[in-house]
């Protein structure tokens, strides 16, 4: 497989998802700022429906705008971070770890991811070397063990 290939792909794929978001932070704000919709839709070109859509997105869930390590992830593949400044953010998360969740004593057959899975999947994705990955597994160690044991 041609990896330089795969790497624009990644980089492109990435480059996306960090402009949507950087769309929807700005839309959002401009909503707090009491800008209309109409004006929104003048400076970024967006469909008025869209836009109610995506707002209502954000009423409902306003987690939707905080940062993640995929979008930190997404940053550097972009190319708009460089590696250093990807792993100061990561080594210093307040990575949460997934589980079942239980109920009354029984356990759930659903489980809710946490924030370190985000890291898991950019590792199997070749999103992250086996440098990085490993730095972020020292660094959460005991974190990583209690969550192993709590499974």
């Amino acid at each position: 497989m041609d990896t330089k290939a795969v790497a624009a792909l990644d980089a492109a794929a990435a480059r996306r998802r960090v402009a949507d978001l950087d769309v929807l932070r700005a839309v959002a704000v401009a909503n707090a700022a009491k800008i209309t919709q109409r004006v929104i839709h003048e400076h970024i070109g967006i469909s008025q429906p869209t836009i109610h859509r995506m707002l209502r997105t954000v009423l409902e869930n306003p987690a939707l705008l905080d940062q993640t390590p995929t979008e930190v992830i997404d940053r550097r593949t972009a190319g708009q971070i460089s590696d250093t400044e990807m792993m100061q953010v990561l080594l210093d998360w307040p990575f949460t770890f997934g589980g079942v969740p239980v109920s009354g004593g029984v356990s759930a057959d659903a489980y809710e991811a946490g924030s370190w899975d985000e890291i898991e999947r950019a590792y199997y994705r070749g999103l992250l070397t086996d440098d990085e990955i490993g730095r972020l597994m020292e660094r959460n160690r005991g974190a990583l063990e209690k969550a192993a044991r709590s499974a």
